[in-house]
């Protein structure tokens, strides 16, 4: 039994997939003004990613990365109960939203400031989708979350970061729409087996927004049929013509 940095409670075993969320951080619908979230100044916050980006600077492109608005929200509240929130009361999931961005912003501010990343930038990690759509729904998701994303975008553009992307498993088309306009400059990982083709996202967004991602690490590699492997890599090739795409998998599996 574990207490992890979002005040959530979970037991787990040795090996396992999955966790039991025993206590949550925001048990009940508080006023969010009076959410306390640590100092996003404090240097304990950063002393150990900063000497990770010192070591690989040379070699690699350096990014930071932070949450996005809904799935911290959902870590404090717990998954179900946040969920039942955003059917029963839109207002103050907004609200606690709102509060819960600010400071995952200031974080991902700072960091672009400690660490130099400037020329690189930064990744909002948001799972915001299942294998068929937004969890919450493309409409709640525009009302609830996506003026959050939106500030949180504009202050990272503010400090300057050249890249901010977005990563999502599971199927984002209904929502590459609103990322792009929030400007979002990448997304990522594009999942092969339930989402557009990286040449239609190129097709409908031009250069506004890159692709990392597109290759089937789930349902095509395992096969390891070489024709097939061909056909898809070729397609992805044809896709990355011209630049605006890094191919990659999904994930990358113990196999």
């Amino acid at each position: 039994i574990q207490t992890n940095g979002w005040g959530v409670t979970a037991r787990s075993r040795s090996g396992a997939m999955f966790s039991k969320s025993l206590e949550t951080s925001v048990p009940s619908r508080i006023d969010p003004d009076k959410l306390v979230f640590e100092d996003p100044l404090s240097d304990s916050r950063y002393q150990g990613a900063g000497r990770h980006a010192s070591k690989h600077r040379e070699e690699l492109a350096v990014f930071c990365k932070t949450g996005g608005p809904y799935l911290r929200a959902a870590f404090m509240r717990g998954q179900e109960d946040f969920l039942m929130d955003i059917a029963e009361d839109p207002e103050w999931v907004r609200a606690f939203v709102e509060r819960v961005t600010e400071h995952i912003t200031q974080v991902g501010i700072e960091s672009i400031r400690r660490f130099g990343l400037q020329e690189t930038g930064i990744g909002i990690y948001d799972d915001v989708c299942t294998m068929t759509d937004p969890i919450m729904g493309a409409s709640n998701y525009e009302k609830l979350f996506y003026p959050s994303l939106c500030r949180m975008v504009d202050g990272y553009k503010q400090a300057e970061a050249t890249t901010v992307f977005h990563h999502c498993d599971g199927k984002v088309d209904d929502l590459l729409d609103m990322w792009s306009s929030s400007g979002i400059t990448a997304v990522h990982p594009l999942e092969a087996r339930v989402c557009m083709h990286p040449s239609e996202v190129k097709r409908r967004f031009g250069k506004r927004l890159a692709v990392i991602g597109g290759l089937d690490n789930c349902n095509l590699l395992p096969r390891g049929d070489i024709k097939e492997i061909h056909a898809h890599l070729d397609s992805l090739l044809d896709a990355a013509a011209g630049g605006g795409m890094v191919i990659s998998p999904h994930s990358i599996g113990e196999d």
